[in-house]
């Protein structure tokens, strides 16, 4: 008997994404322009094929059991994945030299932007498409195939993935504030002083959060009650340069934002950080050229950097 794999299609995937999603086999079967019974006698079929249950039947539909959502991950990576391929098949036809969709964290977008310059400089007519988050969701879309690599800080959790990672280079984070803010000509601060002031910070749960966190901790600080979080690189800076508020910032971002003149470096110790910037990409997939160029580029430049 030939293995249940063979007798899938990529319309039988996507009417498990649709069955996922939805959860409703009549909702399902009107939108796929089939009967409920055929859809059901299917996916009975498919779940005896397979060996277990794929959906949970309850009062309101359909519930993806623990290996169905496991097939479902499967399942969404193989069309997104043919979805790439179509993409750039007309783009190669057009002369183009392939595509990489690029995660990248605000706080690693100084080594990203070098990176992709000398990419651009190896394949001139390359598909580069740059999606700006915090790590949680950029993970989840490199391991579903919806992007190819994701920079930003490494945490305990994306540790845990399924993902190969690179540190590419470790450093402390600064205190930052407008150009002419009360605290931005004095010599030197007070971490009482901080408090008079609301804080802009990454949002809970993401690496250089709980990096921030912690390390206010060991300084005695505790983080203000008022504080708003922002995952806006773009809108950080917009508040803290229209504001008196102050921000938290990577150390050679905030260097960046001072050297043109766009933010001040408050005079307060660096915080100490345990985590890294690093590079993540798929493991049991064969690198591309331009992916692997791009990953050298980053290795390298870190390194420079390091030097």
């Amino acid at each position: 008997m030939a293995d249940w794999t063979q007798r899938l299609k990529i319309h039988h995937l996507r009417l498990l994404m649709c069955l996922g999603e939805q959860g409703n086999l009549t909702q399902v079967a009107k939108m796929m322009n089939i009967t409920q019974p055929a859809l059901s006698k299917w996916l009975s079929a498919l779940e005896e094929d397979v060996g277990i249950t794929l959906f949970e039947r309850h009062s309101k539909g359909l519930r993806p059991s623990e290996g169905g959502k496991l097939l479902l991950e499967h399942a969404r990576r193989i069309l997104n994945d043919l979805d790439r391929s179509r993409e750039d098949i007309i783009r190669f036809k057009q002369g183009g030299q392939g595509s990489l969709l690029i995660g990248c964290s605000p706080v690693a977008t100084d080594c990203v932007t070098q990176a992709i310059l000398a990419v651009v400089d190896d394949y001139p007519s390359v598909h580069l498409q740059i999606v700006e988050n915090v790590m949680t969701p950029l993970l989840q879309n490199l391991l579903s195939g919806k992007i190819d690599v994701v920079v930003g800080r490494i945490g305990g959790h994306a540790l845990q993935l399924p993902l190969n990672y690179r540190v590419l280079y470790t450093e402390p984070v600064c205190f930052v504030a407008r150009t002419q803010h009360p605290l931005a000509s004095r010599s030197s601060i007070a971490w009482e002083e901080l408090m008079a002031y609301r804080w802009i910070v990454w949002p809970s749960g993401t690496p250089i959060r709980v990096s921030i966190d912690n390390a206010l901790v060991e300084q005695g600080v505790m983080l203000p009650s008022d504080h708003i979080e922002s995952a806006s690189m773009s809108v950080t800076l917009g508040m803290t340069q229209s504001s008196e508020m102050i921000s938290i910032l990577s150390w050679r971002l905030a260097a960046r934002y001072a050297a043109q003149g766009q933010l001040t470096i408050l005079p307060l110790p660096r915080l100490e950080q345990k985590g890294s910037v690093g590079v993540f990409w798929r493991k049991n997939d064969f690198p591309s050229d331009v992916l692997q160029r791009f990953l050298n580029h980053l290795i390298s430049d870190a390194a420079g950097d390091a030097a």
